[in-house]
């Protein structure tokens, strides 16, 4: 205001944002109003063109090692609260002459951004042709996830970005990027996953029909600390959902289980400053669904399991 600026609101900039692991919020994407919106004009350009990127935790970071991949613009402290977090996206998009451009496209067209070079490498290593980019990106995501990679290098994750290490053979290449695509396709496509069956336990004349059954206001486990049921959730008044398994909370993002995280965000939690309340139930209200917070939870208990399935069975590497 007091260089007499004027903006106005471009369509363009509202997005939807990873904010936390498993909880989206609409953003608005502008370079004067944010503090910093990093590279996303060529990653994001607009609404329409997708992407993929993979988030580790900033250098420094007070908490463990966290790799999580998202489909949306994600926030700079997305597990950790680092500003200075990178995301390594699997596509650039540059501006084109508007001759090249199509009715799909527009003025964007899509770059890989993954060095040519490491892809060569790859291939070379293993005397093949055919590795390709989609192969490396995937592959990343799913080393960045081994236990036994994690343990070698912890000190040096705090420190350096992620350096990669060369499978044993091609074979073994081929399983860690199977295991990166079953990975990247639970937790980008965790809303749509099948939920976990666990058992929706109503109180005493608490009718699920009833307008703002499903409606939370903080959600907490059954039982105080430390002796906290993680096998139960209290969802609201009138809701308990039990029969988590174990399991399902040994699948950890920086300090807290994937499950956790829903615990934390999906409240209703007012702006001590402004008294803007961030209501989470808005968007199940958006969605038309009233049941997308309880189905949430079953659905990253099923993403949890598998994920710590998939972990375990990742082949061992040659780091000896």
């Amino acid at each position: 205001m007091a260089k007499k600026v004027r903006l106005e609101v471009e369509s363009q900039g509202l997005r939807v944002a990873s904010y936390r692991p498993f909880f989206k919020q609409n953003v608005y994407l502008n370079g004067h109003l944010n503090n910093s919106i990093r590279d996303y004009p060529g990653i994001f350009p607009d609404a329409f063109h997708e992407n993929l990127g993979i988030y580790v935790t900033g250098h420094s970071s007070s908490v463990p090692f966290t790799v999580l991949m998202s489909d949306a613009v994600i926030d700079s402290g997305y597990t950790s609260g680092n500003g200075s977090s990178p995301c390594y996206f699997r596509w650039r998009y540059v501006n084109i002459e508007p001759w090249q451009a199509s009715a799909h496209s527009g003025s964007w067209q899509g770059v890989s951004n993954i060095n040519p070079e490491c892809t060569l490498e790859f291939n070379r290593h293993y005397r093949t042709k055919s590795i390709d980019d989609d192969d490396v990106f995937y592959y990343t995501y799913a080393i960045l996830h081994s236990k036994q990679y994690r343990a070698t290098f912890e000190d040096d994750l705090r420190k350096i970005p992620p350096r990669l290490p060369l499978p044993s053979d091609l074979p073994d290449f081929r399983r860690f990027v199977d295991a990166g695509r079953e990975l990247a396709n639970l937790h980008v496509g965790y809303e749509t996953v099948e939920p976990f069956d666990l058992q929706e336990t109503f109180a005493d004349g608490w009718d699920p029909e009833t307008p703002g059954a499903f409606r939370v206001e903080k959600m907490r486990y059954v039982g105080k600390r430390p002796n906290l049921d993680k096998s139960r959730i209290v969802y609201n008044a009138g809701i308990t959902l039990e029969g988590i398994p174990a399991k399902a909370h040994e699948y950890v993002l920086g300090t807290r289980s994937a499950i956790d995280w829903l615990l934390k965000q999906y409240r209703v939690s007012p702006h001590p400053k402004s008294g803007i309340v961030n209501d989470p139930n808005h968007w199940s209200e958006e969605r038309g669904d009233p049941r997308y917070i309880v189905d949430l939870i079953k659905r990253v208990t099923t993403v949890s399991v598998k994920t710590v399935d998939i972990v375990a069975n990742l082949p061992e590497l040659p780091l000896d």
